[in-house]
């Protein structure tokens, strides 16, 4: 049976920013889809928007929809997860189901290995940038070093916490660590540590 689109999305009168987020939401649906296909899984385990969430992202996105919600009761949410996509919520800027698509999409992608924007299918960090600080802007605008946004999110999220360092559990594997966690912070210390101590576990 067709699923219904129904639009409960607040326009943007320059329709800029709205042809941005179309783009976006359209290349990261696209990449969890590919995902999903070469493991195959359904999409919502890649992609972290789930049953009648995913009908109206697919409606959106003007895509067409044969079914109103995907199967994806199998699947429990990490607890990172489940954090990290709380911390986003609580941050949303704008009105609208943009700002919640986005948060479970950011949150799920959180835990692949490589950097954030790579996993997101997006082209380029600077797309990132601009969709975080849209559509999260209090806790995006916090970001004024430029951090990697993995590493800037989980460190908040660890703070919200209550710890004050707190690394990304997905970073040990990354090519890229050292570009990221080569300074002389104590977070990028610890970071380091944690990440020799699981290399010498793997050893023994």
């Amino acid at each position: 049976m067709e699923h219904q689109c129904v639009s409960s999305i607040v326009p943007d009168p320059s329709g800029n920013d709205e042809h941005f987020d179309r783009h976006v939401l359209g290349r990261m649906l696209l990449h969890a889809s590919v995902e999903a296909e070469r493991s195959s899984e359904p999409v919502t385990h890649r992609l972290g928007v789930v049953g009648e969430d995913l009908a109206a992202l697919q409606c959106y996105l003007r895509l067409e929809v044969d079914r109103p919600a995907a199967i994806d009761a199998d699947r429990e949410a990490e607890d990172e997860e489940l954090m990290l996509r709380a911390l986003l919520v609580q941050n949303i800027s704008l009105e609208g189901p943009v700002g919640p698509w986005l948060a479970a999409i950011v949150a799920r992608r959180a835990l692949e290995p490589n950097h954030l924007w790579e996993d997101l299918g997006l082209a380029a960090r600077s797309d990132l940038s601009k969709l975080l600080l849209r559509h999260f802007g209090a806790l995006a605008g916090k970001n004024t070093r430029n951090m990697r946004w993995k590493k800037f999110l989980y460190r908040s999220l660890c703070e919200a916490e209550g710890f004050s360092m707190c690394p990304s559990p997905t970073c040990d594997a990354c090519p890229e660590f050292d570009m990221c966690y080569g300074d002389d912070s104590p977070e990028s210390a610890l970071a380091r540590i944690n990440r020799q101590s699981a290399v010498t576990s793997t050893m023994c």
